[in-house]
């Protein structure tokens, strides 16, 4: 039985879209990604996204998808990142997952 871990509280953050880049730069060269999911409008709803992080803050700053969500295992742990556009900026939410996504 795992020791239970400390509640993670919701990181919430507004970048403009260079922030969004660095976000992404950093998630691309420490964690592993497991999951791309975008939406193309907020109609939509999210498919999973074969293609490099690199491409996504791309293709958010030209409003070709409204969102990203990227799942990926960093520092011994599975996290969920989402990325929304709201206007001309964008909002940050991670939140820890409990276990990985293919269990």
């Amino acid at each position: 039985m795992r020791a239970p871990r400390a509640p993670v509280k919701l990181l919430r953050r507004r970048l403009d879209l260079a922030g969004v880049e660095a976000h992404l730069a950093v998630v691309r060269s420490q964690a592993r990604a497991i999951e791309i999911r975008t939406k193309g409008s907020v109609a939509s709803y999210s498919e999973a996204t074969p293609g490099l992080l690199d491409e996504i803050a791309h293709r958010l700053g030209t409003g070709e998808i409204v969102a990203v969500q990227v799942r990926f295992f960093q520092d011994d742990a599975w996290w969920c990142d989402t990325v929304v556009r709201k206007g001309d900026d964008f909002r940050l939410v991670r939140m820890q997952q409990e276990e990985p996504l293919d269990h």
